[in-house]
């Protein structure tokens, strides 16, 4: 587990899977998390540990944010990640996807319009 971490690392993708931050905490509650900083951290280091053990790691940007909580459902058993455990790489993937999208809107304009999550209610999405 450590190698592929070092590894991710090695690679520069270690980049693509961000740290959480107070306001991943946000980004997390904005698109139906209930969620705690430490939690976060938790979510990130079991995504890095687990989930690279079977597969390359998907950036979060990957998937929009609603669409996250299907596939870890779909992954936390080969994973073998316990409800608590699924619940906190949801979070993390949820939140570091609705940041990615909300900052990839900003720099080019037009590029975050994917995940509904991140727009105000009522905002068609095109």
């Amino acid at each position: 587990m450590a190698a592929a971490a070092l590894l991710l690392a090695a690679c520069g993708g270690a980049a693509a899977i961000p740290n959480p931050t107070a306001k991943s905490v946000e980004y997390a509650q904005r698109n139906g998390q209930v969620t705690t900083l430490p939690t976060l951290k938790l979510g990130r280091k079991l995504y890095l540990s687990r989930c690279s053990s079977c597969h390359n790691l998907k950036a979060p940007k990957f998937l929009a944010p609603r669409d996250w909580p299907e596939m870890v459902e779909r992954m936390a058993g080969n994973a073998q990640l316990t409800a608590d455990q699924q619940r906190a790489v949801t979070q993390y993937l949820v939140s570091a996807s609705a940041a990615a999208y909300d900052t990839s809107s900003v720099a080019n304009p037009g590029a975050g319009k994917a995940p509904a999550d991140t727009a105000p209610a009522g905002t068609p999405v095109h």
